[in-house]
């Protein structure tokens, strides 16, 4: 069996922009945290490019932290 290693690294929650909260309230893609583990080499979510939400929404493939495991 073909074991593959992942590393993850902490990257800024790009939903939260590092801060932990949005609007008053605790963010929900990083936790409060404000940073997501985030698998290497880091990639940008294609579907929202990043910005961890798609117009008013949070985005549903990176579920707000701006980061895609492709």
């Amino acid at each position: 069996m073909l074991y593959i290693d992942t590393e993850y690294d902490p990257e800024i929650c790009s939903l939260c922009k590092g801060a932990g909260h949005t609007e008053g309230r605790i963010c929900e893609a990083c936790g409060g945290s404000g940073a997501v583990l985030v698998a290497q080499p880091a990639r940008n979510c294609p579907l929202c490019g990043g910005a961890g939400y798609l117009g008013t929404d949070i985005c549903r493939a990176c579920g707000g932290s701006g980061w895609a495991l492709l």
